[in-house]
Order: C-alpha cells, then structure tokens, then sequence
C-alpha cells in the first residue's frame, strides 16, 4: 500500500492535519507553538483544568494510592475511589448505577458491543459522535441512520426493526453544531417501538440544566425518558475518562460484557480525584456555567449586530459553529485568526460534510466579552 500517495492526496485535498504543540496551561490565553493565543478552541468550558484544587486532589491521591491503577477494573483497577465517583456520578445525575470507562470514545464502543449484537439494530442520528457510530461496526449489530434531527425518519427505522432488539442513540448536543434533540420525541419514540434510548452527552452534563445535569435535565426530564446515559470527564469536568449510568441491569451487563471495560486498564487514581473535586465545584459553583451561558448569549448579539448570520450557525451552547464552505476560505480564516493572537481550528471532512467546512469557536469560563468583541472584529475585517 503506498502511504505516501494517500499522505500527498490529503495534502493536495487541503486535509492534511497538522498537530500544535501546547506549551502553557489552558485557560483564556494558551501557548501554541510558542506564541501566546487567545483560547477559542478547547472543551474546558468551566475553566477546570488548571484549578489548583483538582491538582492538589490528583497529587494526593496519588501519594496515598500510587498513580496508575494498576490493572483492568475487574482485576486490581478498581480502587475505593473508582467506586467513590461511580456512586457520585449516579447520584449527581439521578439514575441507579454509573460505570466508569478510560474515555468517551471506548466508553461507547464498549456500550454498543455489550448491548447488541449482529441481529441486533442500532439506529441514529447521521450526525452522531463517531464513537456512536463506531459502536454498532464493534457491534456488528444493522446500522440504521437518519437524517439530522429527522424524527420521522428515525421512527421508520425503528419500525422497521420488527421483533429485533433495538437501540435509539443520539448526542446530546451535536460536537459539531452545537445544537440539541428533541429528546421527549425520541423518548416517545424508543417507548412506541420498544427500544431503549441512549444518550450520549458528552457536552452537556455539567453546562447545561438548573443543576448542571446537561440537556436531560435542561429538557425537563429524567431517567424514565432517558435510561441510559454516557458522557465524557474530557469537557465540563477539565479532566478525562468517561462514565455511563442508567438501571442496575444495564449497567452490571454493560460491566459483565463490554470488552473495552474488562480488558482496558482503569483510569489512575489522580485522574478519578480530580473528577471527584470537578463534580464538587461543578455543583457549588454554578456561576461558572451562569457565565458561559452569559457569554454564548453576547456572542450570538454580536453576530446579529454585525451581520455575521450566513456564517455563524444558530446554537444555544458553548460550541459556536462559523461555517465557511470550502477547506480553503477556512484554512485562510484559521490563519487570519491566529495572526491576530486567536487559537481556533480549521474543521473539515470527515469531521464535516464536504462544503461545510468550518471554524469552530468554543465559549468557555476563562473568556470575556471583550475577548468576544475582538473575535468578531477579526471576523469582520476590521483588526
């Protein structure tokens, strides 16, 4: 196979990705490649990160249980403060049982391949995380998707399941759009056609809802509409790993089946700290999502005062879509911005479809409106 040939393609296609070297903490400003960037462009949206008491919680966790956890969670990697966010994280969000997994992206491929099989049927939305989508190729369960937000076409496919076991997956927030599902709709849905939903909600539990319980609760419901629940530490939290929760028997089977559980070694001791301190000011320091919240709603004012909708996409959370078409108005967009001290990324195909290219600005704890004003004027020309 001639690698090369396929690298130069990507080259010449303008999809080639290049890696930046971080050098700095994240916060309002990061060091990228040595130079200092206003920060648009990473998932900590309540500034957590670096919060000293999320490292002063991993460091002594590791000085009292070692760092790594040594072993698969049902070998020696199951550690009392494993067990100690697994009963947090339930609590916090209202369902029986939660089960932790190393990241998000192994936390949903562990799900699918624990929960189906190959007569099995998986049915999501086409702009699902690739994760979901991944889950049912693991699966080998009938992959069934239907068009952005379609919910008559998601029901023809789940009515079409017949007597097969069937699962309705959807993100809570779309990474790439930033914008949500009607999930009383796919609720009724999954209850209509006897199929369990699964929500994804990576970018949502901790920003979103009176209590920071995500787009569930922000949505006015709870386990009986939604019953199972995966998520990511990797955004709100500031730090990583991943979790899923919803009834003791949906959780002890995901935990009894899902290969990227049994056979992965545990997230470290300082990792599953440090989410516990995110959970604990995640609820007693609800100004920092009241800020975000602030933010997104100035930034989407500015938009409308400077004429940028053709471009900025509707969203009502901290993922800011600026859509620009082709790989090379993009390109050309990102690097205005970071000649003007702004960090943001170039997103485009796969992530996208063709001809959607587009920068995608997040809002985050650590920003200010004036950091927003200067954003928009570089958008318009006019810096």
């Amino acid at each position: 196979m001639n690698y090369s040939d396929q690298l130069q393609n990507l080259r010449e296609q303008q999809l080639y990705r290049e890696r930046v070297v971080r050098t700095s903490k994240v916060g309002r400003y990061v060091s990228i490649n040595g130079k200092q960037l206003l920060n648009f462009n990473c998932n900590d949206y309540l500034d957590l990160s670096a919060h000293p008491a999320l490292i002063i919680a991993a460091t002594n966790a590791s000085q009292k249980l070692g760092f790594g956890s040594t072993g698969s969670p049902l070998m020696s990697g199951y550690t009392s403060l494993h067990q100690e966010l697994e009963f947090a994280m339930a609590s916090f969000l209202g369902y029986d049982k939660a089960v932790l997994f190393s990241t998000g992206y192994m936390a949903n491929l562990g799900i699918a391949q624990a929960l189906l099989n190959k007569d099995d049927v998986l049915v999501e939305d086409k702009l699902n995380h690739a994760s979901l989508i991944d889950g049912a190729l693991i699966a080998r369960a009938q992959l069934k998707r239907y068009s952005h937000l379609n919910y008559d076409k998601a029901e023809e496919a789940l009515a079409l399941k017949g007597n097969k076991n069937a699962l309705l997956a959807s993100d809570g927030i779309f990474s790439m759009d930033g914008d949500s599902p009607d999930l009383r709709a796919l609720s009724v849905m999954a209850q209509t056609h006897d199929a369990l939903l699964w929500v994804d909600d990576a970018h949502g539990v901790g920003m979103f809802g009176d209590s920071g319980r995500g787009t569930v609760e922000a949505q006015g419901l709870n386990k009986n509409n939604v019953p199972l629940l995966s998520g990511t530490f990797g955004k709100a939290f500031g730090s990583s790993g991943a979790y899923a929760v919803g009834s003791n028997e949906v959780i002890d089977t995901i935990i009894q089946k899902a290969r990227t559980y049994k056979f992965n070694t545990s997230m470290p001791v300082a990792t599953i700290a440090a989410n516990l301190k995110a959970l604990e000011i995640i609820q007693s320091e609800s100004w920092r999502r009241e800020k975000v919240l602030d933010l997104i709603h100035y930034y989407k004012e500015q938009v409308v005062l400077y004429d940028l909708e053709h471009c900025a996409q509707e969203s009502d959370t901290a993922i800011q879509p600026f859509v620009l078409g082709s790989e090379e108005a993009t390109l050309e967009k990102a690097a205005y911005l970071l000649d003007r001290g702004i960090f943001v990324s170039a997103i485009r195909p796969p992530t996208v479809a063709k001809n959607q290219c587009r920068l995608r600005f997040t809002l985050t704890a650590a920003l200010e409106k004036e950091d927003i004003d200067l954003l928009v004027q570089c958008l318009i020309g006019n810096y």
